[in-house]
């Protein structure tokens, strides 16, 4: 009798951090455009409020996100701990069920990042072009 063979976990894992980084990189391509699009409307109408309205938008959904992801893994405190950490009277259960959680949440929290990350990278962008190209080339 021939036994099938399984995939193999860690070819799961890797298409699904494959699948990660590409809503990593799409949704940092639209951010970038959703962002840049009305600025550069306010800026060609002159409209400076709408820029602010656009920026404080954007902040707020950072924060909001930002703030979700920390409160959902308990401010990461659960992050890498171990055994030894946890408190000798807690059972093997009770310290593996701690564990397992901490490493749920990560886990569930995943798809945050994929838009964390891209808000962060929009407000870099952004300030790079204040900065420095601004500084640099619109004199």
């Amino acid at each position: 009798m021939k036994e099938k063979k399984s995939k193999p976990q860690s070819t799961s894992k890797i298409s699904k951090n494959k699948r990660y980084l590409i809503l990593l990189i799409f949704n940092t391509f639209l951010s970038l455009l959703i962002y840049r699009v009305p600025l550069a409307y306010a800026e060609l109408t002159n409209k400076t409020f709408f820029a602010f309205l656009v920026m404080v938008l954007y902040l707020a959904l950072l924060l909001g996100f930002v703030l979700a992801y920390l409160i959902y893994n308990r401010f990461l405190y659960r992050k890498g701990i171990t055994y030894e950490q946890l408190p000798p009277e807690w059972s093997a259960e009770q310290k593996l069920a701690f564990i397992e959680d901490g490493e749920r949440r990560l886990q569930r929290s995943k798809w945050m990042i994929t838009i964390i990350f891209p808000l962060i990278f929009t407000f870099l962008i952004d300030a790079v072009d204040l900065f420095l190209i601004d500084a640099l080339f619109r004199r």
